[in-house]
């Protein structure tokens, strides 16, 4: 539990001077892309979604690897409804193919004597 004191306490006088006003024209979204533009840009201190990518996998999920060009998001599914519909448009199911048989028996593994 973080507790607040002094003038960031929640009853300070002066409280309202020292911490930013709450916006309230409707939820922020999460810009996906850097150069996505309309999608309300999100605070500075935030970086986007792909250079974050980026940074820790050292992959490029704005650049298409075939043609070299830029990508763009086409959709986004965030509801389990949501990803079932979006992976049935082209033929794959909502879950996973079941995990194959472990193999039976004894292995036999060639061991060389050195």
């Amino acid at each position: 539990m973080i507790r607040y004191h002094g003038v960031l306490s929640s009853h300070a006088k002066l409280r309202s001077e020292v911490v930013p006003k709450v916006d309230d024209k409707g939820p922020k979204q999460l810009a996906l892309f850097e150069h996505d533009k309309t999608v309300l840009a999100p605070a500075p201190r935030k970086k986007p979604w792909a250079r974050l990518l980026r940074h820790v996998f050292q992959i490029d999920v704005v650049t298409c690897i075939r043609c070299s060009g830029t990508t763009r998001l086409l959709e986004a599914a965030t509801t389990p409804e949501a990803i079932a519909k979006l992976l049935a448009k082209p033929g794959l199911g909502p879950r996973p193919p079941p995990p194959r048989a472990a193999p039976t028996g004894q292995l036999r593994l060639a061991l060389s004597t050195a």
